[in-house]
């Protein structure tokens, strides 16, 4: 008896070792990895540059002019001169819609306007006989007799006051010189219908400005527009500007007509440009102000590019900035980041950067890091905030 007891009491010791085992090995395998220490040579200790006068502040490239053509009238494309790219002359028609149904409505128009024409004629014909052949119609009758008799009876109605030959004179005159006005009239209404016709006619066309290319399409031939719909963007694409939000620290720094250094798209090369155009307001919400800057004719820049120009900076405000490796940069679009590495080097986080000029596989950091923070040197695409892992790098 003792000894049955004692082997199930071997057994369920031996069961519980196994399960608490087999929970723990469970628990292990399910849970999510501990965080690993990042090791030191995959770490870069920001260092200090040398004093720098120039802050740098992202633009677009834009053109000198662009206008977005919209219809203003109803209708269906029926030409349209080229495609993006296709370069033409000021006054030439880039978009024409179809012109029957105004083209009718501007034959009647005329119509009406000859109708008012023979109106105004004839009225002035009968104006003319009633003042040199009064009462002409009622004295042809009868040979004449009635002009005779009135020689007689006009006198006698004015005494007895049964009429007023001379108002009806007057009234007769009146009434011929008001169809004369009249007619007068219709014409005016007929030419201003023909003019409010030719002017949507020309509404039909959308003609360029100036010279320049379409730098965007947005309808095909047989579309059907109303107005206010977008049809073409059309540039003046020989002078290429960067458009610039300057804080207003750094605007007093710049005067029109100064030239400084810029880049584009992130290339080494520096690009000497011109203040075009200082704006004279600054905006409420971001309290900085647009500056253009003048590209030299001949560089291959596109409208929509990303470009940095170099601000001067006062030598009062220069300070030692931040100098990192270009390999420990990782753009996220057109944003340049850093993984900052916390002190226990157990987690990373994106830092985006401002970035400054560069000097070999060096680059100055303008803001979002400061000197002596870790950093990741090779930070991976697919590369994320949180706690390191092994898979991180």
């Amino acid at each position: 008896m003792f000894k049955k007891l004692y082997i199930s009491s071997l057994v369920g010791l031996v069961t519980t070792f196994f399960s608490i085992s087999a929970f723990a090995l469970e628990s292990e395998g399910g849970a999510n990895p501990l965080p690993s220490l990042v090791p030191e040579q995959l770490t870069y200790t920001v260092k200090a540059n040398s004093t720098s006068n120039a802050t740098i502040l992202g633009g677009t490239v834009m053109p000198l002019k662009m206008v977005n053509l919209i219809a203003q009238m109803p209708g269906e494309v029926k030409k349209i001169a080229g495609e993006e790219g296709d370069r033409f002359s000021t006054g030439t028609r880039l978009v024409g819609l179809d012109t029957s149904a105004l083209m009718e409505k501007r034959r009647a128009a005329v119509a009406g306007f000859n109708s008012a024409k023979a109106g105004l004629a004839n009225a002035q014909v009968q104006y003319q006989r009633e003042a040199l052949s009064p009462n002409a119609m009622s004295n042809s009758m009868l040979g004449g007799a009635p002009a005779m008799f009135s020689m007689f009876n006009d006198p006698i109605r004015s005494i007895s006051g049964q009429g007023d030959p001379d108002f009806e004179r007057h009234s007769n005159m009146f009434g011929q010189g008001v169809q004369i006005q009249t007619a007068r009239d219709q014409i005016e209404q007929a030419l201003a219908g023909i003019s409010e016709i030719d002017a949507n006619l020309e509404n039909t066309l959308s003609i360029a400005p100036f010279d320049g290319v379409i730098v965007k399409k947005m309808i095909e031939v047989g579309d059907i527009v109303q107005p206010g719909m977008p049809l073409v963007v059309f540039a003046d694409t020989s002078v290429m500007l960067i458009q610039v939000e300057v804080p207003a620290r750094l605007v007093s720094n710049l005067d029109p007509n100064s030239v400084i250094n810029a880049r584009l798209d992130r290339s080494e090369q520096l690009i000497p440009v011109k203040v075009s155009r200082i704006f004279p307001m600054a905006s409420s919400g971001g309290h900085t102000t647009t500056v253009k800057f003048e590209l030299p004719i001949g560089v291959d820049a596109r409208a929509g590019m990303y470009a940095e120009v170099m601000i001067p900076t006062a030598r009062n405000e220069a300070a030692p900035l931040a100098m990192i490796p270009k390999s420990s940069i990782n753009w996220r679009g057109s944003l340049p980041a850093v993984f900052l590495v916390s002190q226990d080097r157990t987690l990373i986080k994106m830092r985006t950067l401002r970035l400054g000029g560069s000097s070999g596989n060096m680059v100055t950091v303008l803001s979002g890091i400061s000197i002596g923070d870790k950093i990741l040197k090779n930070p991976l695409a697919s590369t994320r905030s949180g706690p390191y892992t092994d898979s991180a790098q």
